[in-house]
């Protein structure tokens, strides 16, 4: 939020900070309110001033250019070329003199122009920054003062602060709110003058009616009309006040409502009254399905739970939120009723989140208004408009506040604060700073060193004894608390194993050169839909097939409706934007849990949610280094080494990998003959395949990609798993290798097991080192070349009994497969 300070001094003297705004950005970050930037304006017109031409004459050397002999008042007279054709004798210009910098950069510097010297710039609305085109310079009206600082004249000399306010500090989203802060750091007096209403026009109850028909979700409503008032632009006072912290001037009434918020915090809203159909105003929920269109033009569909604003006919306006497009003030406007109204915060929240809509009203209303400030915000801004617009303000205003909001009275002992801060609390100290934050403080008469304290009415976030420790700390300053360990006499935690071993995930990943990627936990249920297809098939990989999406009953969008059901869907939103963003190859993994919610099956039985623990992994492109030119291994082959690798870090050793049978069991997304599913110590937990190309097009990824998704929780079984010394035989290891002729559709990893129970210890290793089809093989046959090697720890393995065992293994395999020995 953008504060002025020389608006501030309207409330509060803060003038020794106009030249040393840091410091004051200092006090108020460290009470909690960020200072993020400080923007001097009077700095970036430095040696920028008002000029007088005394004489404007022609270039010698140029047609074109202008020679003028120009004053600063300085009692020298600067020569200066200039471009522009649009300035005359006497007129009054800015002028830039050596060492100014202008936007951009750009610095003056005397120099010469076709042969004549040119001591300065007379510069245009485009040069000064303060348009984005202009034609010819800036001329000023002839009383401006010659030799005044150009910032000073208009207006510019102010510091503008950007303050982060955090979502409880709602009282400090204006510039008195700000002040009374400021008044309380300093112990300065803050005051806010205005001026006795004078009630001239005829009763507002005779330009609307009122009805509130929701008061808990509207506490309090105010309405006064303004009649006969002029629209057109607002004073030079109020458009610069509103230029400098960021807003546009709209016209006179419209920029008093915006004034008035930014003074005071309270949100105002002025409606045309001849557009309000039937001269009335209620306060009701909207009717489901009818269509609202706001002041921008947005036409949103309204569901019935939204607070809103009618007349006689229509919505014209979303409670707290936005204007309606037909009730806004006009050109031609006569007549104002301006509403000034506290709305429950949490239903304002609400439905901003529900359309997405921010303003700057909804911005205050979604974190709490002062409902005590209602009336004062409305008087103001009467006053406001028949100052700048004219008009005669109505007598018989409306303030409905059917049930005042109590403010809480919150009893603290000393002992509290003294005990949590971790330092003893003078008594009369923490009664000085709470009066100073504008509290009513009386001596509990139930307890020994305690207080009664009730918070102001702005300050709705004080509300239990722990706030007021908050507080005080945080104004008698953090750097008083002192710095001690904490004594214990218990040993730490041990961490969970689940965080021990993703910590153990995470660095094997990363060491296999994948980066990890965070996304929120739900996601949009068409896009989850579109990707995952038959929720059922992922049940045959080990992974959870979910009943139905769990579904938000708040979401942040529309794209984040549901809690996701596979890791998969999200990681792949990955992938495709770093493939629009022109990264042609990456490696992305993420760690969390997937939900599923499954409704109750009879009555009186709830719905029960549940989560499983999942690890997705995501190739996309192939790397480009001068290393891997020429390399011809498939990307779902790398991205199950990986798998593998992970799996023998972890100590898993017994893991295969098969080929669906059938191409319907295969997840909807991926590639019916590039997918395998994983098993591991005979349970089946996850699987890898390359992305559908159906789905890879219609995401516009050019890259091919790979996915794949494991179950955790099965893999964490045993972990962790102690690693075992084994010892390392002295004799030598031999290979025997085996081509044997098979089924296409025979996994070789059933041949391997095989191999491997009858081998024995003695077999120490199995590798695939060839595939073949075609030539000369039957159709539906394949020919696979294994690598057997073996190795005894006792002594060396002869060729008889070498060839025995191989003559074992062949049998084996034999007997259980339809194979044989090519």
């Amino acid at each position: 939020m953008k504060i002025s300070l020389k608006w501030l001094q309207d409330y509060v003297d803060v003038r020794e900070f106009l030249d040393k705004p840091k410091e004051l950005g200092g006090l108020l970050t460290a009470a909690g309110l960020e200072v993020e930037g400080i923007e001097n304006r009077a700095q970036s017109f430095d040696k920028v001033v008002v000029g007088h031409i005394l004489e404007k004459g022609r270039h010698p050397n140029a047609d074109r250019l202008s020679l003028c002999q120009v004053t600063t008042g300085t009692g020298v007279v600067h020569q200066i070329v200039c471009g522009a054709q649009n300035h005359n004798k006497d007129d009054r210009v800015v002028v830039a003199l050596p060492g100014a910098v202008l936007p951009g950069n750009f610095e003056i510097k005397t120099a010469k122009v076709r042969d004549v010297e040119s001591g300065g710039m007379l510069c245009s609305e485009k040069e000064l920054g303060l348009e984005s085109e202009s034609e010819g310079i800036l001329v000023l009206p002839a009383d401006a003062p010659i030799g005044r600082p150009f910032a000073e004249y208009m207006g510019f000399d102010d510091v503008v602060f950007d303050i982060k306010v955090t979502p409880n500090r709602a009282d400090c989203l204006s510039h008195f709110g700000l002040a009374r802060e400021i008044g309380a750091i300093l112990g300065r007096p803050v005051e806010m003058k205005i001026e006795s209403l004078v009630e001239s026009g005829d009763s507002t109850r005779r330009m609307a009616g009122l009805e509130v028909s929701e008061p808990e979700l509207c506490p309090r409503y105010c309405g006064r009309g303004v009649s006969g008032v002029k629209v057109g632009p607002s004073p030079e006072w109020m458009r610069k006040r509103l230029e400098s912290v960021g807003l546009n001037s709209i016209n006179n009434v419209v920029d008093v409502t915006n004034y008035v918020m930014l003074e005071l915090g309270q949100p105002l809203h002025a409606f045309d009254a001849r557009e309000l159909k039937g001269s009335k105003i209620s306060v009701r929920k909207a009717d489901a399905g009818e269509t609202f269109i706001t002041l921008d033009g947005t036409e949103v569909q309204l569901t019935g739970q939204e607070l809103t604003i009618r007349d006689g006919e229509r919505a014209v306006a979303i409670a707290g939120v936005v204007g309606g497009l037909d009730s806004g003030i006009k050109d031609d406007t006569r007549d104002v009723f301006i509403e000034s109204a506290y709305f429950q915060p949490t239903a304002v929240r609400r439905t901003l989140r529900r359309f997405g809509i921010d303003t700057d009203s909804s911005y205050r209303f979604s974190r709490g208004t002062n409902p005590e400030a209602v009336p004062l915000a409305l008087n103001r801004a009467a006053q406001l408009i028949q100052q700048v617009a004219g008009g005669d303000i109505c007598s018989e205003p409306y303030d409905v506040y059917p049930s005042p909001i109590q403010r809480p009275e919150i009893e603290i002992r000393l002992q509290t604060l003294s005990d949590l801060l971790g330092f003893d609390v003078a008594g009369e100290k923490f009664v000085a700073w709470m009066e100073r934050l504008g509290c009513e403080v009386v001596t509990s008469p139930g307890a020994d060193a305690a207080w009664l304290v009730t918070p102001p009415a702005a300050r709705s976030d004080l509300s239990v004894d722990v706030d007021l420790v908050e507080e005080f700390g945080r104004l008698n300053g953090y750097q008083h608390i002192p710095e001690t360990l904490p004594v214990t006499g218990a040993a730490p935690a041990e961490h969970h194993p689940q965080y021990v071993f993703e910590a153990k995930l995470r660095r094997l990943m990363q060491a296999q050169g994948y980066f990890q990627a965070i996304n929120y936990a739900f996601i949009g249920a068409r896009f989850q839909e579109r990707v995952l297809g038959a929720y059922e098939k992922l049940a045959a990989f080990g992974l959870r097939a979910i009943h139905e999406p769990v579904s938000l009953v708040n979401p942040l969008t529309e794209e984040l409706n549901v809690m996701r059901a596979a890791i998969a869907p999200g990681l792949l939103k990955n992938v495709q934007y770093n493939s629009r963003q022109g990264n042609a190859h990456g490696r992305l993994f993420e760690i969390g849990f997937v939900h599923d919610g499954k409704r109750g099956g009879g009555a009186g039985e709830g719905n029960s949610y549940l989560q499983e623990w999942h690890m997705a992994l995501a190739w996309w492109g192939e790397p480009s280094g001068l290393w891997e030119k020429g390399a011809q291994v498939p990307a779902v082959f790398r991205v199950k080494t990986t798998i593998d690798n992970l799996l023998r870090s972890l100590g898993i050793r017994r893991f295969s990998w098969s080929q669906p049978n059938e191409a319907r069991v295969v997840p909807d997304f991926l590639h019916p003959g590039q997918c395998a599913g994983l098993s591991a110590e005979g349970k089946p937990v996850g699987f890898v395949g390359t992305l559908h190309p159906s789905l890879q097009d219609e995401l516009k990824i050019r890259e091919t990609v790979v996915m794949a998704e494991l179950n955790l929780e099965r893999l964490m079984a045993g972990q962790p798993r102690v690693p075992k010394a084994r010892p390392i035989s002295a004799f030598p290891a031999v290979d025997r290798d085996i081509a044997l002729q098979m089924p296409e559709d025979l996994a070789a990893a059933e041949i391997e097991d095989v191999m491997r129970k009858t081998a024995g210890d003695l077999l120490q290793d199995v590798r695939v080192f060839d595939v073949f089809k075609g030539g000369n093989l039957p159709a539906g046959q394949k020919s696979v070349a294994f690598r057997l090697v073996f190795q005894d720890l006792k002594g060396t393995l002869e060729d008889a009994r070498m060839n025995d065992l191989r003559d074992r293994v062949v049998r084996a395999v034999s007997e259980k497969f339809q194979v044989s020995v090519r």
